[in-house]
């Protein structure tokens, strides 16, 4: 178990195992190599992160856009409702246009974002998406 000083490798006994190091001049761990490795790793993970925030952003704009014609069909059946239901409808009407219009002002702000903050938006359009959804059903179900 020594060294073999030809081939510049070293096999080191350690807890039991066998372990190969190079001990020539042609390491392959040198501080250029990590460096290099580092750089790739957050490259990666950068394009890894703008591809989420890509697909994330495009299903928060396909599930706006669904609501805003929900919302629209709404209005329709707010209007031919009688005139005692109308008035307290169309008030839930406006309170549901004012979240549709906050989540379009999240989506527009995430696109803005920078990586570090996108998961902290991400997260609250999600919740807004959710309340916007919940109140759209909440409206649907008092509509005759």
């Amino acid at each position: 178990m020594g060294c073999s000083w030809l081939r510049g490798v070293c096999w080191v006994p350690v807890a039991g195992l066998m372990v190969c190091q190079n001990v020539g001049a042609e390491s392959t761990t040198g501080p250029d190599r990590i460096v290099k490795e580092a750089r790739e790793t957050i490259e990666a993970t950068k394009e890894y992160t703008d591809q989420q925030k890509t697909a994330f952003q495009r299903k928060a704009q396909e599930e706006l856009a669904a609501l805003q014609q929900q919302i629209a069909v709404l209005r329709g059946k707010v209007e031919d409702a009688s005139a005692s239901t109308r008035a307290e409808l169309q008030k839930s009407l406006n309170e549901l246009e004012k979240k549709k219009d906050g989540v379009r002002k999240q989506l527009d702000e995430l696109r803005h974002t920078t990586d570090r903050k996108w998961q902290e938006v991400q997260d609250g359009m999600n919740g807004a998406l959710h309340e916007l959804q919940q109140s759209y059903q909440k409206l649907l179900s008092r509509i005759p």
